[in-house]
C-alpha cells in the first residue's frame, strides 16, 4: 500500500480519526469509481440522529500537480440514493438555494442514478505540511458535518416527496 504523497495524508487522517474513536475504512478503486477513499463514519447527525459516511479521496490523474507538490482532496457524502425522478426538480431548487448560503462545498444530484450528495474539493500543498493539512482537513470536515446537521433532513424530506423545496426552505427559515 502506497503511503507517500496524498496517500500518506489519507493514512495520517485515518490515524487521527481512529485515535478520536471514529470508525474508518477504505474503499478501493473500481472502474466505475476510480478513487481510493478513506471512509469516516459519523453518528448522530441531523434531527433523526443519522449516521453519515464521509468519503475522502484525492482526485486521480493529477500526477503533474502531485509532482509539483499540489493535490486536490475531495470530501463526498451520499445523502440519499435511488431518488425518484419525480422529485428531481424540487431537489434541484432546494440544492440551488442552499448552495447560495454554504460557506464551502455544494449539494447536488446525479440525475442518472438518483443520488443526492454533498461535495467539496480542497487544494492542498504536499510535503512537510502534513500535520497542518490534517488539522485543516479536520476543521473543514467539522464544518461539513455542521452543514449536514443543518440541511440533511430537509434534503431527505424533499427526496422522499414529503416536502416541496418551498416548504423545506420555509421550515429552515432561509
Amino acid at each position: 500500500m502506497d503511503t507517500t504523497g496524498p496517500n500518506r495524508l489519507l493514512h495520517l487522517l485515518e490515524t487521527d480519526y481512529r485515535s478520536e474513536g471514529f470508525r474508518t475504512g477504505w474503499a478501493e478503486p473500481t472502474p466505475e469509481d476510480p478513487f481510493r477513499s478513506l471512509i469516516v463514519l459519523f453518528d448522530d447527525i441531523g434531527e433523526e440522529a443519522r449516521e453519515i459516511q464521509l468519503e475522502l479521496c484525492f482526485l486521480p490523474n493529477m500526477e503533474d500537480a502531485e509532482a509539483a507538490g499540489i493535490c486536490i482532496l475531495q470530501a463526498f457524502v451520499t445523502i440519499a440514493e435511488d431518488v425518484s425522478s419525480d422529485y428531481y426538480e424540487q431537489l434541484l431548487l432546494l440544492a440551488a438555494k442552499l448552495n447560495t448560503v454554504l460557506p464551502l462545498g455544494a449539494f447536488g444530484l446525479f440525475a442518472d442514478t438518483g443520488v443526492v450528495y454533498f461535495k467539496h474539493n480542497s487544494l492542498l500543498l504536499l510535503g512537510n505540511a502534513d500535520v497542518s493539512n490534517v488539522k485543516a482537513i479536520d476543521t473543514q470536515n467539522g464544518l461539513i458535518l455542521h452543514l449536514h446537521q443543518l440541511y440533511m433532513e430537509a434534503l431527505l424530506r424533499v427526496s422522499a416527496g414529503d416536502e416541496t423545496a418551498a416548504q423545506a426552505l420555509e421550515n429552515l427559515l432561509l
